[in-house]
Protein backbone atom coordinates (compact mmCIF):
# COMPACT_ATOMS: atom_id res chain seq x y z
CA UNK A 1 0.00 0.00 0.00
CA UNK A 2 1.40 3.42 -0.86
CA UNK A 3 2.16 5.59 1.71
CA UNK A 4 0.56 9.22 2.25
CA UNK A 5 3.13 11.66 3.00
CA UNK A 6 1.02 14.12 2.13
CA UNK A 7 -1.29 13.97 5.36
CA UNK A 8 -1.13 16.14 8.05
CA UNK A 9 -1.99 16.67 11.17
CA UNK A 10 -4.88 19.53 10.41
CA UNK A 11 -6.17 16.66 7.92
CA UNK A 12 -6.43 14.48 10.69
CA UNK A 13 -7.90 17.05 13.05
CA UNK A 14 -10.79 17.57 10.17
CA UNK A 15 -11.26 13.96 10.01
CA UNK A 16 -12.12 13.59 13.93
CA UNK A 17 -14.44 16.44 13.72
CA UNK A 18 -16.37 15.01 11.06
CA UNK A 19 -16.80 11.42 12.65
CA UNK A 20 -17.40 13.20 16.01
CA UNK A 21 -20.56 15.35 14.47
CA UNK A 22 -21.76 12.85 12.69
CA UNK A 23 -21.63 10.90 15.39
CA UNK A 24 -23.57 13.71 17.22
CA UNK A 25 -26.18 13.43 14.51
CA UNK A 26 -27.02 9.47 14.48
CA UNK A 27 -26.88 10.18 18.78
CA UNK A 28 -29.72 12.56 18.31
CA UNK A 29 -31.84 10.85 16.35
CA UNK A 30 -33.65 8.08 18.62
CA UNK A 31 -34.40 4.66 17.16
CA UNK A 32 -38.00 3.89 15.16
CA UNK A 33 -40.76 1.72 16.99
CA UNK A 34 -39.33 -2.04 16.04
CA UNK A 35 -42.67 -2.45 14.93
CA UNK A 36 -41.86 -0.05 12.21
CA UNK A 37 -38.66 -1.88 11.78
CA UNK A 38 -40.52 -5.02 11.34
CA UNK A 39 -43.43 -3.39 8.96
CA UNK A 40 -40.65 -1.51 6.65
CA UNK A 41 -39.08 -5.43 6.06
CA UNK A 42 -42.38 -6.73 5.56
CA UNK A 43 -43.21 -3.93 3.18
CA UNK A 44 -40.28 -4.14 0.71
CA UNK A 45 -40.31 -7.86 0.94
CA UNK A 46 -43.94 -7.50 -0.53
CA UNK A 47 -42.67 -4.96 -2.91
CA UNK A 48 -39.81 -7.41 -4.38
CA UNK A 49 -43.01 -10.37 -4.23
CA UNK A 50 -44.82 -7.85 -6.26
CA UNK A 51 -42.22 -7.31 -8.97
CA UNK A 52 -41.40 -11.40 -9.64
CA UNK A 53 -45.53 -11.73 -9.40
CA UNK A 54 -44.89 -14.27 -6.44
CA UNK A 55 -48.52 -14.42 -5.22
CA UNK A 56 -48.28 -16.47 -2.11
CA UNK A 57 -46.71 -13.54 -0.32
CA UNK A 58 -50.15 -11.57 -0.92
CA UNK A 59 -52.08 -13.74 2.24
CA UNK A 60 -49.32 -11.42 4.30
CA UNK A 61 -50.45 -8.01 2.43
CA UNK A 62 -52.64 -6.36 4.96
CA UNK A 63 -50.11 -7.46 8.03
CA UNK A 64 -47.56 -5.23 8.60
CA UNK A 65 -48.44 -2.77 6.38
CA UNK A 66 -49.80 -0.07 8.57
CA UNK A 67 -46.14 1.09 9.48
CA UNK A 68 -45.01 2.10 6.11
CA UNK A 69 -43.83 5.39 5.93
CA UNK A 70 -42.72 5.65 9.85
CA UNK A 71 -38.89 5.07 9.18
CA UNK A 72 -38.55 8.71 8.24
CA UNK A 73 -41.57 10.91 8.60
CA UNK A 74 -39.62 13.87 7.12
CA UNK A 75 -38.30 12.57 4.42
CA UNK A 76 -40.02 9.23 3.48
CA UNK A 77 -43.69 10.14 2.85
CA UNK A 78 -44.77 10.86 -0.72
CA UNK A 79 -47.64 13.71 0.24
CA UNK A 80 -50.28 12.79 -2.60
CA UNK A 81 -52.23 15.71 -4.69
CA UNK A 82 -55.58 15.16 -5.68
CA UNK A 83 -54.65 12.93 -8.16
CA UNK A 84 -53.03 10.76 -6.13
CA UNK A 85 -49.98 9.11 -8.01
CA UNK A 86 -46.97 10.78 -8.94
CA UNK A 87 -47.09 9.40 -12.19
CA UNK A 88 -49.65 8.29 -14.80
CA UNK A 89 -47.38 6.15 -16.41
CA UNK A 90 -49.22 2.74 -18.01
CA UNK A 91 -48.01 -0.48 -15.74
CA UNK A 92 -49.18 -3.75 -16.62
CA UNK A 93 -52.41 -5.14 -14.71
CA UNK A 94 -53.17 -9.25 -14.26
CA UNK A 95 -57.04 -7.69 -14.24
CA UNK A 96 -58.40 -6.98 -17.81
CA UNK A 97 -57.98 -3.25 -19.05
CA UNK A 98 -61.08 -0.78 -18.92
CA UNK A 99 -64.01 -1.94 -20.46
CA UNK A 100 -65.77 -0.31 -23.87
CA UNK A 101 -68.54 0.08 -21.46
CA UNK A 102 -67.50 0.63 -18.21
CA UNK A 103 -70.77 0.39 -16.95
CA UNK A 104 -70.59 -3.32 -17.36
CA UNK A 105 -67.01 -4.19 -15.57
CA UNK A 106 -69.34 -6.65 -13.87
CA UNK A 107 -69.40 -8.58 -17.09
CA UNK A 108 -66.17 -9.52 -16.64
CA UNK A 109 -65.57 -12.19 -14.00
CA UNK A 110 -64.33 -12.56 -10.53
CA UNK A 111 -65.04 -12.16 -6.84
CA UNK A 112 -62.81 -9.40 -6.17
CA UNK A 113 -62.35 -6.06 -7.42
CA UNK A 114 -61.00 -5.34 -10.80
CA UNK A 115 -58.25 -2.56 -11.56
CA UNK A 116 -60.68 -0.83 -13.36
CA UNK A 117 -62.84 -0.82 -10.50
CA UNK A 118 -60.27 0.16 -8.13
CA UNK A 119 -59.55 2.69 -10.37
CA UNK A 120 -62.97 4.27 -10.86
CA UNK A 121 -64.08 3.99 -7.37
CA UNK A 122 -61.50 5.81 -5.82
CA UNK A 123 -60.95 8.27 -8.51
CA UNK A 124 -57.28 7.25 -9.52
CA UNK A 125 -55.85 7.67 -12.84
CA UNK A 126 -56.87 4.88 -15.19
CA UNK A 127 -54.07 2.24 -15.64
CA UNK A 128 -52.44 3.17 -12.38
CA UNK A 129 -53.38 0.25 -10.47
CA UNK A 130 -51.59 -3.06 -10.39
CA UNK A 131 -53.19 -6.22 -9.05
CA UNK A 132 -51.80 -9.90 -8.25
CA UNK A 133 -53.99 -12.37 -7.15
CA UNK A 134 -52.92 -14.89 -4.55
CA UNK A 135 -52.44 -18.52 -5.53
CA UNK A 136 -51.18 -19.92 -1.99
CA UNK A 137 -53.39 -18.64 0.85
CA UNK A 138 -51.89 -19.84 3.85
CA UNK A 139 -52.21 -18.40 7.58
CA UNK A 140 -54.92 -15.56 8.70
CA UNK A 141 -54.79 -11.65 7.75
CA UNK A 142 -54.47 -8.87 10.32
CA UNK A 143 -57.46 -7.83 12.01
CA UNK A 144 -59.32 -10.92 10.65
CA UNK A 145 -58.16 -13.66 13.69
CA UNK A 146 -60.90 -15.41 13.51
CA UNK A 147 -61.47 -16.12 9.75
CA UNK A 148 -59.09 -18.25 9.06
CA UNK A 149 -57.68 -19.29 5.79
CA UNK A 150 -59.02 -17.15 3.04
CA UNK A 151 -60.79 -18.34 -0.05
CA UNK A 152 -59.74 -15.62 -2.51
CA UNK A 153 -57.00 -12.58 -2.03
CA UNK A 154 -55.74 -9.94 -4.13
CA UNK A 155 -53.21 -7.47 -3.32
CA UNK A 156 -53.08 -3.99 -4.82
CA UNK A 157 -50.88 -1.28 -5.69
CA UNK A 158 -50.33 2.31 -7.61
CA UNK A 159 -48.02 2.87 -9.80
CA UNK A 160 -45.70 6.13 -8.17
CA UNK A 161 -47.61 5.75 -4.97
CA UNK A 162 -47.10 4.41 -1.48
CA UNK A 163 -50.80 4.40 -1.45
CA UNK A 164 -52.01 -0.01 -1.20
CA UNK A 165 -54.94 -1.93 -0.72
CA UNK A 166 -56.03 -5.37 -0.36
CA UNK A 167 -59.03 -7.50 -0.79
CA UNK A 168 -59.54 -11.11 0.74
CA UNK A 169 -62.86 -13.64 0.54
CA UNK A 170 -63.84 -15.86 2.95
CA UNK A 171 -66.39 -18.45 2.20
CA UNK A 172 -68.99 -19.04 4.80
CA UNK A 173 -71.80 -20.95 3.70
CA UNK A 174 -74.05 -17.54 4.36
CA UNK A 175 -72.90 -17.61 8.00
CA UNK A 176 -74.10 -14.42 9.50
CA UNK A 177 -72.55 -14.78 12.64
CA UNK A 178 -69.07 -14.72 10.49
CA UNK A 179 -69.68 -11.32 9.50
CA UNK A 180 -70.55 -10.11 12.67
CA UNK A 181 -67.39 -11.94 14.04
CA UNK A 182 -65.26 -10.07 11.21
CA UNK A 183 -66.78 -6.58 12.09
CA UNK A 184 -66.23 -7.30 15.54
CA UNK A 185 -62.91 -8.08 14.62
CA UNK A 186 -61.91 -5.40 12.55
CA UNK A 187 -63.48 -3.06 15.13
CA UNK A 188 -61.03 -3.82 18.33
CA UNK A 189 -58.14 -4.18 16.02
CA UNK A 190 -54.94 -3.53 17.59
CA UNK A 191 -52.41 -3.67 15.00
CA UNK A 192 -49.42 -1.31 17.02
CA UNK A 193 -49.14 1.14 19.04
CA UNK A 194 -51.39 4.03 18.65
CA UNK A 195 -53.89 1.67 16.50
CA UNK A 196 -56.82 3.25 16.38
CA UNK A 197 -60.24 1.96 14.44
CA UNK A 198 -63.79 4.06 13.67
CA UNK A 199 -67.03 2.99 12.34
CA UNK A 200 -68.21 5.11 10.05
CA UNK A 201 -71.65 3.04 8.92
CA UNK A 202 -73.56 0.13 9.27
CA UNK A 203 -76.22 -1.15 7.07
CA UNK A 204 -75.64 -3.55 3.75
CA UNK A 205 -71.47 -3.47 4.63
CA UNK A 206 -69.46 -1.53 7.58
CA UNK A 207 -66.97 1.10 7.37
CA UNK A 208 -64.77 1.74 9.36
CA UNK A 209 -61.64 4.07 9.30
CA UNK A 210 -58.58 4.01 10.75
CA UNK A 211 -55.11 5.50 11.96
CA UNK A 212 -51.93 5.01 12.93
CA UNK A 213 -50.76 7.88 13.46
CA UNK A 214 -47.20 8.75 12.01
CA UNK A 215 -47.98 5.81 10.41
CA UNK A 216 -50.65 7.02 8.12
CA UNK A 217 -54.23 5.96 8.11
CA UNK A 218 -56.65 3.83 6.13
CA UNK A 219 -60.11 2.50 5.57
CA UNK A 220 -62.02 -1.43 6.20
CA UNK A 221 -65.25 -2.46 4.90
CA UNK A 222 -66.80 -5.51 6.02
CA UNK A 223 -68.79 -6.59 2.59
CA UNK A 224 -71.59 -9.41 3.05
CA UNK A 225 -72.94 -11.49 0.13
CA UNK A 226 -74.70 -14.28 0.09
CA UNK A 227 -72.22 -17.06 0.35
CA UNK A 228 -68.89 -15.43 2.12
CA UNK A 229 -68.06 -12.11 3.07
CA UNK A 230 -65.53 -9.65 2.08
CA UNK A 231 -62.52 -7.79 3.95
CA UNK A 232 -61.27 -4.44 2.05
CA UNK A 233 -58.49 -2.14 3.31
CA UNK A 234 -57.13 1.13 1.80
CA UNK A 235 -53.58 1.95 3.50
CA UNK A 236 -52.72 5.50 2.51
CA UNK A 237 -49.67 6.44 5.03
CA UNK A 238 -49.60 10.09 3.70
CA UNK A 239 -52.01 11.51 6.38
CA UNK A 240 -52.32 10.37 9.94
CA UNK A 241 -56.02 11.08 9.98
CA UNK A 242 -58.65 10.44 7.06
CA UNK A 243 -60.14 13.44 8.00
CA UNK A 244 -56.53 15.03 7.21
CA UNK A 245 -56.58 14.64 3.82
CA UNK A 246 -56.36 11.31 0.76
CA UNK A 247 -59.61 9.27 0.25
CA UNK A 248 -63.05 9.96 0.89
CA UNK A 249 -65.61 7.96 2.56
CA UNK A 250 -68.22 8.14 -0.44
CA UNK A 251 -65.31 6.89 -2.03
CA UNK A 252 -65.07 4.25 0.03
CA UNK A 253 -68.63 3.66 -0.27
CA UNK A 254 -68.54 3.15 -3.71
CA UNK A 255 -66.02 0.68 -3.53
CA UNK A 256 -68.27 -1.27 -1.03
CA UNK A 257 -71.26 -1.28 -2.94
CA UNK A 258 -69.54 -2.37 -6.25
CA UNK A 259 -67.66 -4.97 -4.26
CA UNK A 260 -70.96 -6.01 -3.25
CA UNK A 261 -72.48 -6.36 -6.53
CA UNK A 262 -69.72 -8.19 -7.79
CA UNK A 263 -70.35 -10.46 -5.04
CA UNK A 264 -74.43 -11.17 -6.07
CA UNK A 265 -73.34 -11.58 -9.67
CA UNK A 266 -70.12 -14.24 -8.84
CA UNK A 267 -70.41 -15.46 -5.24
CA UNK A 268 -73.90 -16.77 -4.54
CA UNK A 269 -73.09 -20.19 -4.02
CA UNK A 270 -70.12 -22.86 -3.95
CA UNK A 271 -67.44 -20.84 -6.35
CA UNK A 272 -68.74 -23.03 -10.00
CA UNK A 273 -65.89 -23.28 -12.52
CA UNK A 274 -67.99 -21.20 -14.73
CA UNK A 275 -67.99 -18.01 -12.92
CA UNK A 276 -64.34 -17.79 -12.67
CA UNK A 277 -63.24 -18.93 -16.63
CA UNK A 278 -62.02 -15.48 -18.30
CA UNK A 279 -64.42 -17.36 -21.11
CA UNK A 280 -67.08 -14.73 -19.27
CA UNK A 281 -70.38 -15.86 -16.91
CA UNK A 282 -72.20 -18.87 -16.46
CA UNK A 283 -75.92 -19.22 -17.09
CA UNK A 284 -75.62 -22.03 -14.20
CA UNK A 285 -78.16 -19.59 -12.53
CA UNK A 286 -80.93 -19.94 -15.10
CA UNK A 287 -81.13 -23.76 -15.04
CA UNK A 288 -84.31 -22.78 -12.83
CA UNK A 289 -86.74 -22.15 -14.70
CA UNK A 290 -88.41 -19.01 -15.09
CA UNK A 291 -92.01 -18.18 -15.82
CA UNK A 292 -92.28 -15.98 -18.70
CA UNK A 293 -95.65 -14.42 -20.35
CA UNK A 294 -96.05 -12.72 -24.30
CA UNK A 295 -97.16 -13.81 -27.15
CA UNK A 296 -95.53 -16.55 -28.67
CA UNK A 297 -92.42 -17.34 -29.78
CA UNK A 298 -91.23 -16.39 -25.97
CA UNK A 299 -87.49 -15.89 -25.34
CA UNK A 300 -86.25 -18.70 -23.47
CA UNK A 301 -86.21 -17.96 -19.65
CA UNK A 302 -82.79 -18.50 -19.26
CA UNK A 303 -82.12 -14.57 -20.92
CA UNK A 304 -84.37 -13.55 -17.45
CA UNK A 305 -82.18 -13.11 -14.23
CA UNK A 306 -83.55 -15.88 -11.53
CA UNK A 307 -85.96 -14.90 -8.88
CA UNK A 308 -83.05 -16.42 -6.52
CA UNK A 309 -80.71 -13.81 -7.93
CA UNK A 310 -83.31 -10.73 -6.88
CA UNK A 311 -82.93 -11.06 -3.02
CA UNK A 312 -82.11 -8.04 -1.35
CA UNK A 313 -83.50 -6.89 2.17
CA UNK A 314 -84.31 -3.48 0.57
CA UNK A 315 -87.09 -5.36 -1.21
CA UNK A 316 -90.24 -5.57 0.93
CA UNK A 317 -88.35 -6.31 4.21
CA UNK A 318 -87.07 -8.97 2.63
CA UNK A 319 -88.73 -11.82 4.04
CA UNK A 320 -90.54 -14.72 2.24
CA UNK A 321 -89.68 -16.62 -0.80
CA UNK A 322 -88.62 -14.92 -3.85
CA UNK A 323 -91.00 -16.08 -7.12
CA UNK A 324 -90.80 -15.80 -10.72
CA UNK A 325 -94.43 -15.51 -11.92
CA UNK A 326 -96.53 -14.41 -15.15
CA UNK A 327 -97.04 -10.93 -15.12
CA UNK A 328 -98.93 -8.11 -17.35
CA UNK A 329 -97.28 -8.51 -20.72
CA UNK A 330 -98.99 -4.75 -21.32
CA UNK A 331 -97.89 -2.90 -18.04
CA UNK A 332 -94.82 -3.83 -16.15
CA UNK A 333 -95.25 -0.25 -14.07
CA UNK A 334 -92.68 1.94 -16.16
CA UNK A 335 -93.92 5.28 -15.84
CA UNK A 336 -94.10 7.51 -19.30
CA UNK A 337 -95.00 4.39 -21.37
CA UNK A 338 -97.65 4.50 -23.40
CA UNK A 339 -99.73 1.13 -24.58
CA UNK A 340 -98.63 1.40 -28.08
CA UNK A 341 -94.93 1.40 -27.13
CA UNK A 342 -94.41 -2.45 -27.93
CA UNK A 343 -96.65 -2.34 -30.89
CA UNK A 344 -94.95 -2.80 -34.02
CA UNK A 345 -92.12 -5.35 -32.52
CA UNK A 346 -91.98 -8.63 -34.28
CA UNK A 347 -89.56 -10.39 -32.89
CA UNK A 348 -90.01 -12.44 -29.43
CA UNK A 349 -91.10 -10.75 -26.34
CA UNK A 350 -91.75 -11.63 -22.97
CA UNK A 351 -92.29 -10.51 -19.31
CA UNK A 352 -91.20 -12.47 -15.93
CA UNK A 353 -92.64 -10.87 -12.52
CA UNK A 354 -90.67 -10.92 -9.62
CA UNK A 355 -92.91 -11.71 -6.13
CA UNK A 356 -92.81 -12.72 -2.40
CA UNK A 357 -96.34 -14.40 -2.88
CA UNK A 358 -99.61 -13.74 -4.27
CA UNK A 359 -101.13 -10.21 -4.80
CA UNK A 360 -100.05 -6.69 -5.93
CA UNK A 361 -98.81 -5.72 -2.66
CA UNK A 362 -96.08 -8.72 -3.03
CA UNK A 363 -94.55 -7.85 -6.19
CA UNK A 364 -90.61 -6.83 -5.69
CA UNK A 365 -89.92 -6.02 -9.99
CA UNK A 366 -89.89 -7.30 -13.57
CA UNK A 367 -88.08 -8.08 -15.86
CA UNK A 368 -89.20 -7.49 -19.91
CA UNK A 369 -86.51 -9.31 -22.55
CA UNK A 370 -87.02 -8.60 -26.39
CA UNK A 371 -85.02 -10.44 -29.12
CA UNK A 372 -84.87 -9.19 -32.95
CA UNK A 373 -85.18 -11.95 -35.36
CA UNK A 374 -83.42 -10.53 -37.96
CA UNK A 375 -81.11 -13.33 -40.16
CA UNK A 376 -78.54 -11.10 -40.49
CA UNK A 377 -76.61 -10.19 -37.38
CA UNK A 378 -75.72 -6.89 -38.33
CA UNK A 379 -79.29 -5.65 -38.78
CA UNK A 380 -80.06 -7.20 -35.71
CA UNK A 381 -77.12 -4.72 -33.78
CA UNK A 382 -78.65 -2.11 -35.76
CA UNK A 383 -82.70 -2.77 -34.24
CA UNK A 384 -81.21 -3.24 -30.41
CA UNK A 385 -79.54 0.15 -30.85
CA UNK A 386 -82.13 1.65 -32.37
CA UNK A 387 -84.52 0.85 -29.71
CA UNK A 388 -82.49 1.23 -26.63
CA UNK A 389 -81.78 4.62 -27.75
CA UNK A 390 -85.86 5.58 -28.20
CA UNK A 391 -86.76 3.92 -24.92
CA UNK A 392 -83.71 5.63 -23.01
CA UNK A 393 -84.99 8.93 -25.00
CA UNK A 394 -88.45 8.45 -23.49
CA UNK A 395 -87.42 7.42 -20.00
CA UNK A 396 -84.96 10.43 -19.51
CA UNK A 397 -87.46 13.07 -20.48
CA UNK A 398 -90.54 12.60 -17.96
CA UNK A 399 -93.84 12.52 -18.43
CA UNK A 400 -96.98 14.23 -17.59
CA UNK A 401 -99.56 10.97 -16.53
CA UNK A 402 -103.28 11.45 -15.28
CA UNK A 403 -102.53 11.03 -11.65
CA UNK A 404 -99.26 13.07 -11.50
CA UNK A 405 -96.32 14.48 -12.69
CA UNK A 406 -92.84 11.69 -13.37
CA UNK A 407 -89.35 13.50 -13.33
CA UNK A 408 -86.44 11.41 -14.81
CA UNK A 409 -82.42 11.01 -12.98
CA UNK A 410 -80.18 9.85 -14.65
CA UNK A 411 -77.82 7.25 -12.92
CA UNK A 412 -74.38 6.88 -12.08
CA UNK A 413 -74.22 4.12 -14.87
CA UNK A 414 -75.52 4.23 -18.84
CA UNK A 415 -78.90 3.39 -19.53
CA UNK A 416 -80.18 3.88 -15.60
CA UNK A 417 -83.01 6.34 -13.95
CA UNK A 418 -85.50 6.99 -11.39
CA UNK A 419 -88.36 7.92 -12.18
CA UNK A 420 -90.03 9.75 -9.47
CA UNK A 421 -94.08 10.81 -9.69
CA UNK A 422 -96.38 12.97 -7.47
CA UNK A 423 -99.36 12.87 -7.22
CA UNK A 424 -101.96 15.61 -8.56
CA UNK A 425 -103.95 17.44 -5.97
CA UNK A 426 -103.64 16.85 -2.01
CA UNK A 427 -101.79 13.42 -2.41
CA UNK A 428 -99.05 13.43 -0.14
CA UNK A 429 -97.42 10.00 -1.32
CA UNK A 430 -94.40 10.04 -3.86
CA UNK A 431 -94.25 6.46 -6.21
CA UNK A 432 -90.74 5.96 -7.24
CA UNK A 433 -89.95 3.22 -10.15
CA UNK A 434 -85.69 2.53 -10.97
CA UNK A 435 -85.63 1.68 -14.52
CA UNK A 436 -82.62 0.54 -16.55
CA UNK A 437 -82.35 -0.74 -19.91
CA UNK A 438 -79.24 -2.70 -21.74
CA UNK A 439 -78.06 -4.46 -24.54
CA UNK A 440 -77.73 -8.43 -23.74
CA UNK A 441 -74.46 -10.87 -24.74
CA UNK A 442 -77.59 -12.76 -26.62
CA UNK A 443 -77.22 -11.59 -30.40
CA UNK A 444 -80.39 -9.35 -31.32
CA UNK A 445 -81.41 -8.97 -27.29
CA UNK A 446 -82.04 -6.15 -25.05
CA UNK A 447 -83.80 -5.81 -21.21
CA UNK A 448 -86.00 -3.59 -19.20
CA UNK A 449 -85.33 -4.17 -15.35
CA UNK A 450 -87.76 -2.19 -13.35
CA UNK A 451 -88.48 -2.05 -9.80
CA UNK A 452 -90.51 0.43 -7.57
CA UNK A 453 -90.73 1.98 -4.36
CA UNK A 454 -93.22 4.70 -2.52
CA UNK A 455 -92.60 7.45 0.01
CA UNK A 456 -94.73 5.89 2.35
CA UNK A 457 -92.33 2.45 2.53
CA UNK A 458 -93.49 0.24 -0.29
CA UNK A 459 -91.93 -1.99 -2.39
CA UNK A 460 -88.04 -1.02 -2.67
CA UNK A 461 -86.67 0.30 0.60
CA UNK A 462 -83.23 1.99 -0.01
CA UNK A 463 -82.07 5.51 -0.82
CA UNK A 464 -81.81 6.38 -4.41
CA UNK A 465 -78.34 5.13 -4.35
CA UNK A 466 -78.86 2.26 -2.86
CA UNK A 467 -81.32 1.69 -5.69
CA UNK A 468 -79.30 2.58 -8.38
CA UNK A 469 -76.74 0.46 -6.87
CA UNK A 470 -79.09 -2.52 -6.98
CA UNK A 471 -80.29 -1.56 -10.65
CA UNK A 472 -76.60 -1.66 -11.86
CA UNK A 473 -76.74 -4.96 -10.52
CA UNK A 474 -79.62 -6.90 -11.39
CA UNK A 475 -78.63 -5.10 -15.28
CA UNK A 476 -75.52 -6.75 -15.14
CA UNK A 477 -76.31 -10.12 -14.29
CA UNK A 478 -78.75 -9.54 -17.58
CA UNK A 479 -76.53 -8.25 -19.79
CA UNK A 480 -74.29 -11.56 -19.21
CA UNK A 481 -77.37 -13.37 -20.64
Amino acid sequence: MADHDDWTADDDARLRAALSSLRTEVESAPLPDARFVRARGRVLRRRRFLAVGAAAAAAAVVAGTIGYAAWNPAGDIVHLPAGRTTSTAPVTTTSPGPSPNTSFSLDKPGILPLAEEWETSLKLPAHSVQIVQATTLEGGVECADPMGKPTAQQSVTQAGSPVSAAATYWQTGGDKAKVSSLEQAVLTCQAGPGFTVKSESVGGYALYSYSAGAAGSGWFAVVPGDDGVELLQLIDPAHPDVRSGGFMKDELVALSELAQMRLGVYATGPLPTELTSPTGGSTKASEKMMIVSGPDPLPPSSLFVPASQWRNPLFGKGAGTILGQSADIGDIGVFCETKDFLSGFGGELGVAEISRGPGDATVIGHQRVRVDQSADPALAKDSVNAQLQQERALLAKGCTESDGTVTATRGPTEGTYLLTKRANGGATRTDYRWVGVTAMATPGAWTTVVFPGSSDGQGFQGTAAQGFAELHRLLSLAHLK
